[in-house]
Order: C-alpha cells, then structure tokens, then sequence
C-alpha cells in the first residue's frame, strides 16, 4: 500500500504570463505505516506536494498511483481517495463550520456516504483518540481553545478511517504545550493505528523528535530524502539551502569537530542529553 509520484512536475498559470513551475520532476514513494516530515523554505512546493496526494491538484505531467492505480483514470474514484488520504491543511480550525463539534466531525463521513451507525461510530471513536469528552460533543467549534479547534478538524479527519494523513504545519500558531500536545497525538496515531503519516513543518526540533524519515524540498524539487539520522548529517547543505538543523544537532556536530568522542548521530533532546553525558565521563576517566 503506498502513494508513488511518478516524474510528477506541476506548473501554474501554464501558457500564460504569469507561469511557474511548482513542482520539477518529482518521483517519490509514500509508503505503508511511515512517520515522515516534509521540509523546505517557503515556495519550495511543498503545499502543491501535499495536495497532489489525495487529488486535489492534478500534475501538469508525470502520473500519481495510489495502490498502483493511476488516479487520473476515469474509473478511479477520487471521493474514495480523499478518504483514504486524508489531508488537514494549515489552520484546519478556520474550515469548522457546523454548529456543534459532534456534526463537524460527521460531516466527512456522511460525504463519504457511510452508514448511518458507522458515521456515529467513527465518529465517537476520533473525538475519544484525539481527546475531546463527551461535554464537548454538543459545544459550538467557535467556542473552544484554539488547540482543542486543531484537535476537532483533525478528527474530522479520522473518522473518515484514512490510511494515510497528510498535515501542513500541525501545530502551527500553538503555544509550545500545544505544540507538544498535536505532535504527541500524531506520534500515538501512528504507532496505535498504523496510519501512515506526512507532516509539513518548519521546526526542525519536531521533525528530529517526530519524523523517522524527512523529505526536503528545494525549488520544487526533492533533494534529500532518508533517514532522520542521515538528513541532518547534512548540516551544511540544509543550511545552504536556507534550512538548518535542530539546536542539539548543531551542538553534536560542532562537539564532534573538537575532537568529542560522541557516540552515533543522536537528533532527538533525549538522546542528545544522554551522548553528551557519556562523553563527557568518558573524558573524565568514568567519573563526573
């Protein structure tokens, strides 16, 4: 199971004055049961990436697969894909518009054409995954917190029962508890419920935290793909390209070059805290 961009390049306003090529050349696989981050400056393209996964865009060339079916066939049903690939844009608060949380949250699925007992199902079943009690369930969207709208959109999402969820900027405009709060969440989704999850995100603590594998994108191109590990080895080409890399990396990285004996490539806080307190016992001789 998997989503495949095959040589994909996506150009707006083609033939036109105002023309631009979003998207150049790319072929990438999303796999089945992924936890992956999706980097890269603003206009790098990876908005047009993102939409193209579930259909809403469509390329200028090059074929999207889902399951390996082309999905711009005529037989292929793109309802039945945005199901599938669920996908929460920047804001998804912004897009609540029923007057109660538990309707909002219904809605995909009732689109979806769903039966009526599964529709409640699913949905109670997300709203309990992403936290909202049942004292919510008949609450206005307008009148909840702003991590709690985030946390209603995104289970407007899941009880669509995707396979795949696709989230531009989760947690962006969050304070740092809910920040943690959304990224944590995502983490448990995908460990509990197998989903296959792509986040797009600007903060390269969360990608090292959260993402197992990163996708970063320059000038509508894919230049690095890997491992979370592997990626940020490249601290001087992220920076070249006017990304960069967690704090604890760049202190690894800059600890290594004087001669630090640290051990692998630690990227999360934790393991970063715990390499550099190995080292420095080494050093002392075993004791500190």
């Amino acid at each position: 199971m998997s989503i495949l961009l095959d040589h994909v390049n996506y150009i707006y306003g083609e033939n036109t004055p105002d023309e631009k090529q979003a998207l150049i050349d790319v072929s990438v696989e999303i796999k089945e049961n992924e936890m992956i981050a999706l980097v890269g400056h603003t206009g790098s393209g990876k908005s047009t990436f993102v939409q193209l996964l579930n259909g809403l865009e469509a390329p200028s060339s090059g074929t999207v697969y889902y399951q390996g079916t082309d999905i711009s066939e005529p037989s292929f049903s793109k309802r039945e894909l945005r199901g599938k690939v669920g996908l929460v844009f920047q804001y998804p608060e912004y897009q609540l518009f029923e007057e109660t949380v538990i309707r909002d949250v219904q809605f995909g699925p009732k689109n979806m054409g769903f039966r009526d007992l599964d529709i409640e199902l699913y949905s109670f079943e997300a709203l309990k995954k992403v936290g909202i009690g049942d004292e919510l369930l008949d609450a206005s969207p307008l009148s909840l917190s702003g991590g709690q709208k985030r946390r209603v959109a995104i289970a407007g999402v899941l009880a669509m029962q995707p396979e795949f969820l696709i989230l531009d900027e989760p947690a962006a405009g969050l304070d740092p508890a809910g920040k943690r709060e959304i990224m944590e969440l995502l983490k448990s989704l995908h460990e509990e419920k197998k989903i296959t999850i792509l986040f797009v995100s600007h903060s390269m603590e969360d990608v090292a935290e959260y993402a197992k594998r990163v996708l970063v994108m320059n000038e509508g191109r894919i230049v690095l793909d890997g491992r979370s590990e592997q990626i940020f080895s490249y601290q001087k080409e992220l920076e070249q390209i006017g990304l960069g890399v967690p704090q604890s990396v760049s202190l690894v990285n800059s600890l290594k070059k004087h001669g630090w004996d640290i051990k692998g490539m630690p990227i999360k806080y934790g393991e970063t805290v715990e390499a550099i307190y190995e080292a420095v016992t080494r050093r002392s001789g075993g004791s500190i």
